[in-house]
């Protein structure tokens, strides 16, 4: 839950691709609907890639493991119930956007 009292900022807010699908859930996906609000690109890497063989996501300390970072994408909604709508978000390209 992000702290009450942030805005985005307004040269962002425009940008933002809303989605009234949502994301499909698999890290890595190419699909629009599923690619950070911003920028556009996948979130995460791919459950398939050859390197999370030898990967421990639960012992990484790596602050910078492309592996880890944006496992989990950062979600905002507007809208309710059927006109619902989501933006999914890497965590660099909302603290990109936001302001406190």
């Amino acid at each position: 839950m992000t702290p009450s009292g942030f805005q985005i900022r307004p040269d962002y807010a425009w940008q933002i691709r809303w989605s009234n699908r949502g994301s499909c859930g698999e890290s890595g996906c190419k699909d629009p609907e599923c690619g950070c609000a911003l920028c556009g690109l996948p979130i995460g890497v791919s459950d398939e890639d050859p390197r999370r063989i030898s990967h421990d996501e639960e012992s990484c300390l790596d602050p910078k493991c492309d592996l880890c970072v944006d496992r989990v994408p950062l979600i905002l909604f507007r809208g309710e119930g059927k006109h619902t709508q989501q933006a999914q978000f890497h965590d660099a390209c909302w603290r990109k956007m936001i302001a406190w």
